[in-house]
Parts: structure tokens; C-alpha cells; sequence
């Protein structure tokens, strides 16, 4: 039996993601396994997820997946190749033969090009000779290098290959290397157009329509799984409730990471600020993706050494499983964490990222009009496979 990665973020599980479940099972074989390697409590946005990870993975679950399995704190809510590099960690050692991934283009020769590309020694020219021109960050530095070199687009256009080329680049590092499967993306990732719409544009659909229009978006039991989560209170949570937290760490910061001036400039922006929303609008520049500006703003409310980002996952949570699914946890070659309440258990480097993670549970839990606690969890095991 074929086992598929997805390292996914189900933000929230929409049609579209229903659809790749069974585009990989059209490929290749109804008895495929589909594992997923799902982001946690905060995003690559910088952002709480929509719902917790335990409600996500459920869906997930339901709608036809075997094994949903945490990518925790920090990686979750790191940058495109630190996010990529740990979940196809995880997902390798988890036995995956192959990692799938959506992407704009849907070929995997063009996003080797691209990966080539990016680390060729002409490319490398270009961005130092582009740097002198100090409002462009390095994401915009090596898309506009990439275009000139080689003509090959890498851009704000297409999040899901800049994914797919650092998920490639990850996969080079690893001992047991899954092959790369990529599924072409239906649709315009920014908003429904011809396709599926994109988790953003649901979203935001959800919080300008409410959540009637939303679940008419979503497979039936992701959409029941909304409501359920909506009436306790935990769903589309406030990042703003964050915010007095997240200023006074800023102003109150006298060392700042070596990030080229980002979080520096967000402390100096905050002073006189009283919402999040106001702190980065003040910090906005040409320079930084909102992402980065939230990224930044949420480390350091929860610092984050380097060495954690540069660190292999040492563990994964289990949150959902099929009864297929459960049968692959016995050969994994990482520490699963199945209840929080058991991170006793485990050796001391699985149970020191675990307790790092702990200040980024009960902030993304502060973020929800109802409880969420984090450490009384237990995940769903479906009775039959989806």
C-alpha cells in the first residue's frame, strides 16, 4: 500500500482539499494512505489558525484522510524553508513513500528548474546586485533575479511553489528521500475564479457573511465540524486579543534578533500603539510581506532561538486517525505524542520542544471566545477509514 504525505494547513478543510484527497487516490489507488503533517496553533502568516488543530484534523479525517499528525510550534509559523524542511522531516519518518504537494504550475520538472535556478551561482549575482536596492526583502530579491536570469516566475503569485521548491529542496536533505507528487492547483489562490476557492477567500468570506456562507463552501462534515466548533466558541479567532502582550514585549525590548532590522523596526513603531492592527499598519514598508510583520510581531511575544528553527522536529502529536491510519504509528521513527497530558513520556529533547511550544498553545487559546485547553486533548480515531 502506497502511503502519501501532505504537509497541509486545512485552514479551514475546503472542497479543495477534498479534491486532492481523491485526485492522489484517482493516481494512485483507491487503497492509498493519506497522511497529512498539519500546522499547529499558528500559521506561516503569523497568524492563530481558524480552528484548533484537533478540530482541522477531524475534518480532515472525515472527509477521507488516514493520519493527521502535528507540525508544532515554531515550524508551523516559520518561513517557507524552515516550514518545509521540518514537515517533510516528519513526514519521512513517518514512512511516507511520497509527499504531495499543491502548486501553480503542477509540474515537478519546472519547479526542479526553478530549484536549480535559485541556487545557481548567476542567480546568486543578481540578488547582490539587486540588494543595493534596500526596499526589496529577500523573497522579492530572489523572485526578481529568478525572472531576469531564467525567465522563471516565483513570486507572491504563486505561494504553493515556493512551497514545492523548498518541500524539494527538503526532500534532497533527507536520508529516505519521498518521491514528489504535484497537483495542480484549480483556481486563483487569492479568490474563487474558476476553481476552488482558496482558505483565505473562505475566510474571509466567513467573517464578512458569517458562517452559513462559509460552510455552503465545505464538504459536509467539515462544515458540521464548524458549527459544533462555533456554538463552544472556538472558531476564527481574534489576533488582536494579543496585542497589549505583544506591545509592551515590543517596547520592552532592549536586544532584538538578528533579522535585519524587522523587529527593531516593529519596536519602534509600537511606541503609542494600541492594537495590533494599528502597530502594523504603522510598520508596513515595501521591504516586508505582511506575513514577515506578523511573524516578527508574534516572536517576540514567544522568542524563538535560532537553534530551534535549525533543530529537527524531535516528536509529532497525533491528532486524527482512520482505522487505517492508526497501523502505520508502529513503524514510525519519531516520538508521537498521542496525549499532551503524557509529554512525561518522552525522551528529553521530544519533551523540551514541547514544553518551548507551551507559551504558543495558551496564546493561540487567549485568542477564542471559549476554552481551549491544550493540554486535555485527545484525538479523534475514526471507527472506519474515510
Amino acid at each position: 500500500m502506497m502511503k502519501i504525505a501532505v504537509i497541509c494547513e486545512y485552514n479551514p478543510f475546503h472542497a479543495g482539499h477534498a479534491y486532492q484527497m481523491r485526485e492522489l487516490r484517482r493516481l494512485y489507488g483507491e487503497e492509498t494512505a493519506l497522511l497529512s503533517v498539519l500546522g499547529g496553533v499558528f500559521s506561516q502568516r503569523g497568524e492563530p489558525y481558524f480552528l484548533t488543530p484537533y478540530a482541522r484534523a477531524r475534518a480532515a479525517v472525515e472527509c477521507g484522510g488516514d493520519l493527521v499528525v502535528e507540525l508544532p510550534f515554531p515550524y508551523s509559523c516559520a518561513r517557507a524553508a524552515v516550514f518545509a524542511r521540518a514537515g517533510v522531516e516528519i513526514a519521512a519518518r513517518l514512512g511516507a513513500d511520497a509527499l504531495a504537494f499543491g502548486s501553480e504550475c503542477g509540474d515537478i520538472e519546472t519547479l526542479q528548474k526553478i530549484k536549480e535556478a535559485l541556487d545557481s551561482p548567476a542567480v546568486a549575482k543578481e540578488v547582490a546586485r539587486l540588494a543595493a536596492d534596500q526596499t526589496l526583502g529577500k523573497s522579492k530579491l530572489y523572485a526578481a533575479a529568478l525572472k531576469k536570469v531564467c525567465g522563471l516566475t516565483l513570486d507572491d503569485t504563486t505561494p504553493n511553489d515556493i512551497l514545492a521548491v523548498e518541500y524539494l529542496r527538503a526532500i534532497d536533505r533527507c536520508d529516505k528521500k519521498p518521491i514528489p507528487i504535484a497537483i495542480r492547483r484549480v483556481g486563483d489562490h487569492k479568490k474563487e475564479a474558476g476553481g476552488y476557492p482558496a482558505a483565505s477567500h473562505l475566510r474571509a468570506l466567513c467573517k464578512a457573511e458569517g458562517l452559513a456562507a462559509l460552510c455552503t463552501a465545505l464538504p459536509p462534515a467539515a462544515a458540521d465540524i464548524c458549527v459544533r466548533e462555533a456554538a463552544a466558541g472556538r472558531i476564527s479567532p481574534d489576533f488582536d486579543r494579543l496585542s497589549s502582550a505583544i506591545l509592551l514585549a515590543l517596547q520592552n525590548a532592549t536586544a532584538f534578533p538578528d533579522d535585519g532590522g524587522l523587529t527593531a523596526r516593529l519596536a519602534k513603531a509600537a511606541v503609542g500603539k494600541k492594537s495590533l492592527s494599528a502597530l502594523l499598519a504603522a510598520a508596513k514598508t515595501k521591504r516586508y510581506t505582511d506575513a514577515e510583520l506578523r511573524r516578527a510581531a508574534l516572536f517576540a511575544l514567544l522568542p524563538v532561538e535560532k537553534a530551534a528553527f535549525d533543530a529537527p522536529p524531535a516528536y509529532t502529536k497525533l491528532l486524527a486517525a482512520s482505522a487505517r491510519g492508526c497501523a502505520f504509528l508502529n513503524g514510525a521513527q519519531i516520538e508521537i505524542l498521542t496525549k499532551p497530558g503524557d509529554h512525561k513520556k518522552l525522551s528529553e529533547a521530544a519533551r523540551a520542544q514541547f514544553l518551548a511550544a507551551a507559551p504558543a498553545e495558551r496564546a493561540f487559546a487567549l485568542c477564542f471566545d471559549g476554552d481551549y485547553d491544550y493540554t486535555r486533548q485527545t484525538p479523534f480515531i475514526a471507527k472506519e477509514n474515510g
